[in-house]
């Protein structure tokens, strides 16, 4: 199922969620607060390189929906 839904959102040319595209996803969700949206990019980024791959996305929208 979520390999569907990535295929909607826009990644960059390395393969990683766009900045914005993942503050519209997080704001679309609830979120509106940017100190709130900040704190989910950080608990999204499992690997903390500052970036959100599609596994790191997928594995949160997962966490959203089980």
């Amino acid at each position: 199922m979520f390999k569907h839904v990535g295929d909607v959102f826009v990644y960059d040319r390395y393969g990683f969620i766009d900045a914005r595209e993942l503050q519209r996803v997080l704001s679309a969700l609830g979120l509106k607060d940017e100190a709130a949206i900040d704190d989910c990019k950080k608990m999204i980024d499992d690997d903390n390189d500052g970036r959100i791959d599609f596994d790191e996305f997928t594995k949160f929208m997962e966490g959203i929906f089980s």
